[in-house]
């Protein structure tokens, strides 16, 4: 969903454009936004520091909207930092996610199969195996691999992804 907003020229010109649409959100379309921001490790100290100011409402007592911070395990070394404090005791809710386990795997890719209308399986245990094995079952990766896997499989008409094919996936995406 976009703010619907023409952006300012200036920081707090924008800080306030983008407060004021949260809270627009909030109190009259009651309606509480989700912002997701990708890739945080790669944003410096600086940058952190900003988004404490500018997500910083009605002095922490209410909050008219969810902030997810995503990114490497990486950014939870950033956030021990001292000059980073601030923003690290207003975060309620810290996950740290791990790959997917071994049977994981074949279940993901099942789901992801479903989600686009296929019911049957296609990737046989061994491809499966080959999967877990190239990903550590990193999730990104397995997306990654079965999608490029997907594309070869189809452009051989085969029906099935075996081993074989994953290894050429694998080839292909450089993993």
């Amino acid at each position: 969903m976009e703010l619907g907003e023409q952006p300012k020229h200036k920081k707090v010109g924008i800080f306030h454009q983008i407060q004021g649409a949260i809270n627009n959100l909030y109190y009259e379309h009651h309606v509480t936004p989700v912002i997701v921001l990708d890739e945080i490790h790669l944003v410096n100290n600086k940058i952190l520091e900003e988004l404490r100011l500018l997500f910083n409402f009605k002095m922490d007592s209410q909050n008219p909207f969810i902030l997810i911070l995503a990114g490497q395990p990486l950014i939870r070394n950033k956030l021990a930092l001292n000059v980073n404090n601030p923003l690290r005791q207003r975060l309620t809710v810290k996950y740290l996610m791990y790959g997917l386990k071994r049977d994981e795997v074949g279940e993901y890719c099942s789901s992801r199969l479903k989600s686009a209308g296929l019911h049957e399986e296609v990737f046989t245990t061994a491809a499966l195996e080959a999967i877990y094995g190239i990903s550590k079952g990193l999730p990104r990766l397995v997306n990654n691999l079965i999608t490029t896997c997907l594309i070869i499989a189809g452009g051989k008409k085969q029906r099935q992804v075996d081993e074989d094919v994953v290894y050429l996936a694998q080839q292909e995406r450089e993993i």
